[in-house]
């Protein structure tokens, strides 16, 4: 008969507390959801957001057995509906409808936020990708982004570019198209989309990135020039991408919509949450939806979208130092 060493007597007891220790989470995830979960919206009711968080609380209900009810909790660009979900239990039972806005953002331009953006959420689940495009007013004498690139670079600060606020996607993007570009077209921020398109439209300022004037460029109001994202969308198939166009050097990150919990949540949940989000925004209705309002579906794992956040603060804080921008509520 083997004697068994001291050494290895404690490594088997280390192995066995650490296993038993574990029985408690799995068993709670292997039993959850047990009564609603709450997906908070840190944005007004009606916008894209709030729109993609239904449709994840449909397929979550559908494939869980539960209500998953979404409350809009907006309010401070973010920050105000993102802190109840800091601070809550990491049980999986309030949950954050999150954005390239509020996690990679926001964090980077303002000076004091009631939570840390890094330790005190777990991302579960990346969920859709949108599309950004460089529209510009039918006036702007550029038939394609190489010309318009060339008008800029000869004009410095003749021409402007709308943003639906500072420290919004569309600013930084601006911002990302100076720099690449190597132009200086002069930011104008609006209180919302809808201000900023109706003034591209009327010509009061030249240029946007974003995909809020998708509509009225199909009517021929606004000229596209470009996606902004790595590939082309399928509903304009024939506007190019930046590298297409000759722009490879635009770097701005995609906008993103994606799941995230409270920090510290078991493993095994959130393992479950993210193969749950990613059927359920990957059913097929789901999908054409997504497309219709000018973005793609996302699967990843838990672990590449957090390493897709990190990616992205140092990117949209490393722009934010550069063109010191700063958020002012």
């Amino acid at each position: 008969m083997t004697m068994m060493t001291p050494s290895r007597r404690r490594a088997l007891g280390l192995l066995t507390a650490a296993s038993l220790a574990a029985l408690p989470q799995l068993a709670t995830a292997q039993a959850y959801p047990t009564k609603p979960v709450k997906i908070i919206v840190p944005f007004a009711a009606g916008g894209r957001a709030d729109a993609l968080a239904r449709m994840l609380a449909q397929g979550l209900q559908e494939q869980m057995g539960q209500p998953f009810v979404v409350e809009n909790r907006g309010g401070a660009s973010g920050s105000l509906g993102s802190d109840l979900v800091a601070k809550a239990p990491p049980d999986g039972y309030t949950l954050l409808l999150a954005s390239t806005g509020t996690q990679a953002i926001l964090p980077k331009i303002t000076a004091k936020l009631p939570y840390d953006a890094d330790r005190d959420f777990t991302p579960i689940a990346l969920m859709v990708e949108s599309y950004s495009f460089i529209g510009v007013h039918p006036g702007v004498k550029a038939a394609n982004l190489k010309e318009f690139v060339d008008l800029a670079r000869a004009r410095p600060g003749e021409f402007n570019y709308a943003s639906s606020g500072v420290g919004t996607y569309n600013h930084f993007a601006g911002e990302f198209f100076n720099i690449a570009a190597g132009t200086k077209i002069t930011h104008i921020a609006y209180r919302g989309s809808g201000p900023s398109v109706n003034d591209l439209v009327a010509g009061h300022v030249q240029m946007m990135i974003g995909g809020e004037f998708v509509e009225v460029a199909q009517a021929g109001k606004v000229r596209i020039l470009a996606t902004t994202n790595p590939q082309r969308w399928p509903g304009l198939p024939d506007i190019p991408t930046m590298k297409e166009a000759g722009l490879a050097e635009f770097s701005a990150p995609p906008l993103w919509f994606g799941l995230l919990g409270p920090g510290g949540m078991p493993r095994e949940l959130v393992e479950k949450l993210n193969q749950a989000a990613n059927k359920a925004m990957s059913d097929p209705r789901t999908v054409e939806r997504v497309k219709a309002a000018a973005s793609i579906v996302r699967s990843e794992s838990a672990d590449a979208f957090a390493s897709l956040i990190k990616a992205e603060q140092k990117a949209f804080g490393d722009v934010a130092k550069q063109t010191n921008m700063k958020f002012e509520e």
